[in-house]
């Protein structure tokens, strides 16, 4: 191919209208007697701007940016919605976009282009990010959708009419889904007061509620009000409740949030998507932020957690729509058994001494004794534990190298009301049912 002076008007015009034709791009270079990279700027040219700007008279080089190459307007509404969310990111801002009635039929820039776009143009609206250490060792891993429900609590939140939030929020690591995030005003006199087991359960039956399902197991750490009391080995009344719904409460290891990583970073997801200046106004705008978000998140967000492939997570795992094990909120009496609660306890040992009042402290409730009784064994340590079948307590001395029972007492708070705070008078099915669990044979 020999020198050839520069393509006219009618050949660039030529080349846009036959290559909409289906021409190769190949062939017109061929026609033209020029080179393949020439044809293909000007049917760039014709493709991003039309005929008009194939025709424009402009000569040397074009508008230099991020975003030259589309609308003004498309700059204009980007920076508008990211200073207005600070937190959203690029994907988010881009859902937004699609959804302008300016931007219409307008080519929209990819997420790494408008990030790159939003660091030049509005730099104080991007967070710096502290690149994330590995953790010591792989978290458990679930292999289906609601297998775990990982769930956390995001304290300290000031809003602005003085109120403290605290955000109860669940996830599950396998379908990428933000299952729930509800939060509780928590200001106290002096400081903020840790979210109440029973709080963390209603979060729980409003999710089971939501998604219709029960997942196998529920891993939390070990926070007070999740786990129960520090260096107490008696089970607290949050776990009671969900293996007597027969769901498993797993713990990670103390001070080692990287063992459930997914609910940790699903925190700042929440603080970039929802917590933003109006959100922030009160309890209300905060909880409808959440709600909103958590939608738009689940079904709209080009998620890249899990295997989402930057696909929504209900898109990615359509099966978080179906139960994994039904739930309805008139079932819960009928799905809750007692039985399993005794049984799990009896599994259990526990050792106390009798205090100064005559009284052992156990799972919360004091057992009071009389002073005859005690008289020979008050300042013995007592084996503690649970006798399922009559739902008492026994407790036992240590004699030579056996043990001896010296008292029983009835359970306090080992009820169905005092687990579920559902009274059982108000069930309607009358033939409760037992569901077996692997994880409690194991």
């Amino acid at each position: 191919m020999g020198h050839r002076s520069p393509l006219g008007q009618a050949e660039k015009e030529r080349i846009y209208q036959e290559k909409l034709k289906g021409q190769t791009l190949k062939k017109l270079a061929l026609a033209l007697d020029c080179s393949l990279e020439c044809v293909r700027k000007w049917w760039r040219v014709g493709r991003d701007y039309g005929l008009e700007g194939l025709r424009a008279s402009r000569r040397g080089r074009g508008c230099v940016g991020l975003l030259s190459r589309f609308d003004p307007k498309v700059a204009q509404k980007a920076v508008m919605h990211k200073r207005a969310n600070r937190g959203w990111g690029a994907n988010r801002v881009l859902i937004e976009l699609a959804k302008e009635p300016d931007l219409t039929g307008l080519p929209l820039p990819s997420p790494s282009c408008l990030a790159a776009f939003f660091k030049a143009s509005c730099p104080e609206c991007v967070s710096t990010r502290k690149p994330r250490g590995q953790p010591s060792r792989p978290p458990l891993q679930a292999s289906e959708a609601h297998e775990v429900w990982q769930l956390d609590n995001q304290e300290r939140i000031i809003l602005k009419n003085g109120d403290k939030a605290t955000i109860c929020n669940i996830r599950d690591p396998f379908g990428a889904a933000i299952i729930a995030s509800q939060a509780f005003e928590v200001r106290t006199r002096r400081a903020c007061r840790k979210l109440k087991w029973t709080e963390v359960r209603q979060v729980l039956r409003n999710a089971f509620t939501e998604w219709q399902t029960l997942p196998d197991c529920i891993q939390t750490d070990n926070e007070l009000g999740l786990a129960g009391a520090p260096r107490e080995p008696y089970p607290g009344r949050l776990t009671l409740w969900l293996i007597g719904l027969g769901i498993e409460h797993r713990f990670i290891r103390p001070g080692r949030p990287t063992d459930q990583p997914q609910i940790e970073r699903n925190h700042r997801t929440i603080d970039g998507l929802a917590l933003n200046d109006e959100a922030l106004t009160d309890m209300n705008h905060l909880q409808a932020s959440l709600d909103k978000e958590r939608n738009v998140y689940n079904a709209e967000f080009p998620c890249h957690a899990s295997d989402c492939q930057g696909r929504p997570p209900l898109i990615a795992h359509p099966e978080l729509l179906h139960s994994r094990r039904e739930y309805q909120p008139n079932s819960e009496l009928a799905l809750f058994d007692l039985q399993r609660v005794l049984d799990y306890l009896a599994s259990m040992t526990f050792d106390r001494k009798i205090n100064t009042a005559n009284q052992v402290r156990i799972g919360g409730q004091l057992l009071y004794f009389t002073t005859a009784m005690v008289r020979d064994w008050q300042t013995q340590h007592l084996q503690v534990r649970l006798d399922p079948t009559q739902n008492q307590w026994v407790f036992s001395i240590k004699q030579g190298e056996g043990v001896q029972e010296v008292a029983r007492r009835p359970t306090k708070g080992l009820d169905v009301l005092s687990i579920t705070g559902l009274d059982p008078l108000d069930i309607r099915l009358s033939q409760p049912f037992q569901i077996p669990f692997a994880f409690m044979s194991a």
